[in-house]
């Protein structure tokens, strides 16, 4: 409504995401007043948090594809603060001993952002695991510039077994690089 205080707007009451707009003063801008100009920005430029649901058959595969997380933006790096799997036990239960790998490419298991090690191995029920950046001497984001990069999750090896689903939580910010 205009003319109407933001103090006097409906308060949203959920978690905001991409797409999601906020009212910023640009105090670099002038051509609006001498204070800034209104404009409006999408939330995913501050920090947001997507789910990503991984299917059993989506699971199996991910030793030969690679399941994008969060989309790369012209221009932008993806920095990627927190990684939450709520993982779903289904038969047959896993007995692969698999990792899965969490980064920028999947070219290698030695480059990566982080990884969880022996995922839903020999596990019969529900189970969550949250992981971050992990610094470690072989553990790299990635083998060259950041820009322009999806972040993604891969497995290893010869793939999972089990019959378990995944909801991946990604927290994350889209950074303009200049």
């Amino acid at each position: 409504m205009a003319n109407q205080r933001l103090t006097d707007k409906t308060e949203l009451a959920e978690q905001v995401g991409s797409g999601d707009l906020l009212m910023v003063v640009d105090v670099n801008d002038t051509t609006g007043s001498s204070a800034g100009t209104s404009k409006k920005q999408d939330f995913k430029y501050l920090m947001q948090t997507d789910k990503i649901s991984l299917s059993n058959a989506e699971i199996l595969d991910l030793e030969t594809n690679e399941k994008v997380l969060v989309g790369a933006l012209s221009g932008y790096m993806i920095t990627v603060f927190n990684v939450t799997v709520l993982c779903t036990h289904n038969m047959p239960t896993e007995s692969a001993r698999r990792d899965i790998f969490f980064g920028f490419e999947d070219t290698s298991d030695s480059v990566y952002w982080s990884k969880i090690d022996d995922i839903m191995d020999s596990i019969g029920e529900d189970v969550s695991y949250v992981t971050q950046a992990q610094d470690q001497a072989r553990s790299y984001s990635s083998l060259g510039s950041l820009i322009n990069k999806p972040f993604v999750c891969w497995a290893q090896n010869s793939g999972f077994n089990g019959g378990w689903t995944a909801d991946v939580y990604v927290t994350y910010a889209y950074t303009k690089v200049l």
